[in-house]
């Protein structure tokens, strides 16, 4: 069986180029950024068993990545990706057109209102307003992401240790810009 994924990837070289792009899990619209491609569809790949998706069941920020057949008929040169991470809450998060992002990454340790931290969250996404950064407050909170209290009529954000795991791995899987990273350290 490997000879004959090997067969129908090596049978175009653009194949193998896609699948490459795949060797680190990623969702279609990075992989589409990371080959400078317009439209990508992963059809045939996952009807070769080439692809496999690590969060099936969402709708939105679907991560794919080699199968264990396509990866030891290519042999990437990158590290196995962990099976264990909550691929379901990293495809949410990277799902919403970077509020989610934008807003989780603003929140830290200490207990901010949500006008501090739109404020910090404009610099990864402009287009942040009031309503929805407190929108997108409470759905972080509502997926135990971020914890809230009320003190002196104020509500007060901050992060969860849960939060903060997703937090740390979104780094990794989808870093920020380098024009970003310079102005938030």
């Amino acid at each position: 069986m490997p000879e004959d994924i090997a067969g129908w990837i090596n049978k175009n070289p653009e194949r193998k180029r896609i699948l490459l792009a795949f060797a680190e899990p990623r969702t279609i619209k990075q992989a589409q950024t990371a080959l400078s491609v317009r439209k990508l569809t992963l059809k045939s790949f996952i009807n070769n068993a080439c692809l496999k998706c690590l969060n099936s069941h969402a709708r939105k920020g679907r991560f794919y990545v080699l199968s264990k057949k396509a990866r030891d008929c290519l042999k990437p040169n990158c590290y196995e990706y962990d099976s264990k991470k909550d691929w379901g809450c990293i495809g949410w998060v990277v799902s919403s057109p970077r509020m989610r992002l934008a807003v989780l990454r603003s929140v830290d340790g200490r207990k901010l209102y949500s006008e501090e931290i739109r404020m910090v969250a404009t610099q990864f996404n402009c287009r942040l307003s009031r309503t929805w950064t407190r929108n997108t407050l409470k759905e972080l909170t509502e997926k135990n992401l971020v914890q809230s209290e009320i003190m002196e009529h104020i509500r007060f954000f901050w992060i969860t240790p849960y939060g903060q795991k997703i937090k740390d791995e979104l780094a990794v899987i989808a870093p920020l810009s380098p024009s970003i990273s310079s102005v938030v350290s």
